[in-house]
């Protein structure tokens, strides 16, 4: 199994988790609201600082990890400018 941390910042709050569908994941967990920094400046939902990032993390099979991983890498970067897409995938040795 496979944890996917995915990390989106743009107005399509829906682009991801139709993604995680698409290849029959239909569990993860959701975190709107998220502030922070990184290589193209912060996002901390003020004027100063615009925008959010919603972070999502689901368990991943290992047989459909890596048509996923590959998947979200080439959405990530097709995405129109000022959208965000980080993916980590990390591996897990228990989940229960």
């Amino acid at each position: 199994m496979r944890m996917f941390m995915l990390m989106y910042g743009g107005p399509d709050a829906a682009r991801v988790p139709t993604i995680l569908e698409r290849h029959g994941i239909s569990q993860y967990t959701a975190f709107d609201g998220g502030h922070g920094a990184g290589r193209t400046g912060k996002r901390e939902g003020s004027r100063a600082w615009p925008g959010e990032t919603t972070m999502l993390v689901s368990i991943v099979p290992d047989e459909r990890a890596e048509s996923l991983a590959d998947e979200l890498e080439r959405e990530a970067k097709a995405l129109p400018t000022g959208e965000r897409l980080h993916v980590a995938v990390l591996p897990i040795q228990r989940f229960f």
